[in-house]
């Protein structure tokens, strides 16, 4: 729980109030369903909501200060005056993370963000006491909310940091102030709001600059755009890679039914690491991981042990085993770099033919139709016998993969999908079920699930 007194809040955000400055705060929370006695709430303002309109709330459920902006205090509980309540929320992470001398491990990139945090977080937590970034609180309100997380408990700590913009990653770095940096590659997800792969490089770079001249940045080797931000770097510089002679190198990938096993060379140490995951992209992730662990002194065999016991997250390249055909369920979220992956993917696991269940990839403005038409044409590559689509922008994957001989079916429902694959599942079927979160592309398993 992180504790504050008012002099602390006032000295973190530059806040100003009239009440008892001798009162100490439990904890502090953003969201009134969470508040508890003595806590601080601090009113945010959204889009679609106002924190100073819950306050008389915050106080019933026990807290006994709040943060505001100014002019908008109100009678029964002390208020903190502050220009701008989500800056002051910021701020007040950071002053709470500088109550701590461990290492913050940030991670950002265009995907494998969210699979390279669990992994890192797995390999440190065979040696530290590691808080992690949860669910998807990787932006403005999710990572201070981490960070408020910190106790002396922990020993390190690992962040994932989003981004729609630039100067957003910036934003968050400032606030975590990380000593290690990775940067998991540069792909086409925001291209529409940044318009290149150059832009989005500069935007994934921000974390590079922030960092200190004692800190570590690494990097993909393999991604030109991530490798040349080693000329940015101020501190030591770790890479990593497969094609590539990268300092943590991964090599002699063996497919096996329930996983991947490759080998490692990390300096001069050469090991076997076993991981309970499909695809190329994975062991990227776990390079990045193997990195991290050695950075701080992670001795290879706990390496190993945090690796081969990795689990994953939900609908990330989750298998779903049926007794007559497989799934993939990829459907958390999907840009044209892990829509390719996870085709390529799918190969990894026994079966008759391969089918693609696919949805509308997001936000990639003019990119659109040739992003689409691309993974169409991949399918073909792949030699997958059969597509769904659902989706606008899927119908572009759908001409494509007619064009190299796919049978397709375009859908208007999660649940005519699933009554369309039903007309001809067959024994042996193994399934990729991946789209953009809006796409709620998991509803397609739901169904499929009902029906065993």
């Amino acid at each position: 729980m992180a504790q504050f007194t008012v002099q602390d809040i006032l000295q973190a955000t530059g806040g100003t109030c009239t009440g008892d400055n001798s009162i100490q705060f439990a904890d502090v929370s953003t969201d009134t369903r969470t508040i508890e006695a003595d806590y601080l709430f601090v009113a945010l303002r959204g889009d679609t909501f106002d924190g100073h309109d819950f306050i008389k709330t915050a106080i019933e459920k026990g807290a006994i200060g709040a943060i505001v902006e100014n002019g908008h205090s109100v009678e029964g509980i002390l208020c903190i005056e502050v220009e701008n309540t989500l800056k002051a929320y910021q701020d007040l992470a950071n002053f709470h993370r500088h109550r701590f001398n461990i290492p913050i491990v940030a991670i950002t990139g265009s995907s494998g963000k969210t699979t390279t945090k669990e992994m890192v977080a797995a390999v440190l937590s065979t040696e530290f006491n590691v808080l992690k970034t949860e669910k998807n609180f990787n932006n403005e309100i999710g990572l201070p909310k981490t960070l408020l997380q910190l106790t002396n408990e922990h020993e390190a700590c690992v962040v994932e940091m989003g981004m729609r913009g630039l100067g957003q990653i910036e934003e968050l770095a400032l606030i975590a102030e990380p000593t290690i940096g990775i940067i998991t590659n540069v792909g086409t997800s925001h291209i529409e709001l940044l318009g290149s792969k150059e832009a989005i490089g500069e935007a994934k770079g921000e974390l590079i600059r922030c960092l200190g001249t004692d800190s570590i940045s690494i990097l993909n080797e393999d991604d030109s755009f991530v490798s040349a931000m080693s000329a940015i770097a101020k501190g030591k510089t770790m890479t990593y890679g497969i094609h590539s002679n990268a300092t943590i190198k991964g090599s002699h990938l063996r497919y096996k039914k329930d996983g991947i096993k490759f080998t490692c060379k990390a300096y001069d140490d050469v090991f076997d690491v076993f991981l309970p995951m499909i695809g190329e992209h994975n062991v990227y992730d776990a390079l990045a991981a193997i990195a991290a662990g050695r950075a701080l002194g992670v001795k290879p065999s706990k390496i190993k042990k945090g690796l081969s016991e990795f689990t994953g997250t939900p609908m990330r390249q989750e298998i779903v085993a049926f007794d007559d055909i497989v799934i993939l369920n990829d459907a958390y979220n999907a840009n044209p770099s892990s829509m390719a992956e996870a085709i390529k993917a799918l190969g990894q696991l026994d079966g008759k033919r391969k089918i693609a269940m696919l949805g509308d990839m997001l936000e990639l403005g003019d990119f659109t139709e040739e992003g689409h038409r691309q993974i169409g044409r991949l399918l073909g590559e792949e030699k997958y016998s059969v597509l769904f689509t659902f989706g606008d922008a899927a119908d572009f994957i759908a001409k494509e993969a007619k064009l190299v001989g796919l049978e397709v079916h375009r859908c208007n429902s999660h649940l005519e999908m699933a009554n369309a694959y039903q007309d001809i599942r067959e024994k042996g079927d193994v399934i990729l079920v991946k789209g953009s979160r809006g796409l709620r592309m998991e509803r397609v398993v739901d169904e499929l699930k009902d029906r065993e």
